[in-house]
């Protein structure tokens, strides 16, 4: 009898350590009331979805701070790819969720390197991670962006190209 009760939770302890989690993501939701002069109300709600927290972001900052002196302060593997002056100027600032990146524009996306994927939260099956300019985004299956971090150690100047 002990036994049963002892094997389920050493299971469950060996398959957690071993599969990766999905990514968390954390939906917020805020409505606000407004009553008008007249008498009539309206209600607005915002929703707020996050795949990066914030200790995913200060990993995600800190991996590019190694490649702060490189050219733009992207990795070298990168940096061959980006095409400054056909780049979306957006795109050197911050990207914000909510945003869908267009299908001339997604030439520019840059698959997130391995070493990067593994400081970021395993993704959920339609869910893909790219670099955008000086941003790192998690990308839905119609190119919503679903969150973005912006690098500030990333240096886009479009004379550089």
């Amino acid at each position: 009898m002990k036994t049963k009760a002892i094997l389920p939770t050493t299971v469950a302890i060996v398959v957690s350590s071993i599969l990766p989690l999905a990514a968390e993501t954390k939906t917020t939701e805020k409505t606000e009331t407004k009553e008008h002069a007249d008498g009539s109300v309206t209600e607005k709600t915002t929703t707020k979805t996050r795949t990066f927290g914030p200790d995913v972001e200060t990993k995600v900052v800190k991996y590019f701070d190694t490649y702060k002196t490189e050219r733009f302060g992207l990795p070298p593997a990168i940096v061959t790819r980006v095409k400054v002056k056909e780049m979306p100027t957006a795109w050197r600032t911050t990207l914000a969720p909510g945003v869908v990146i267009q299908e001339k524009e997604r030439v520019h996306l840059i698959d997130a390197p391995p070493e990067l994927i593994k400081v970021l939260p395993a993704p959920s099956p339609d869910v893909h991670f790219y670099v955008a300019g000086s941003n790192v985004v998690a990308v839905d299956r119609d190119y919503r962006i679903v969150d973005s971090v912006n690098i500030p150690s990333i240096k886009i100047v479009a004379d550089a190209d």
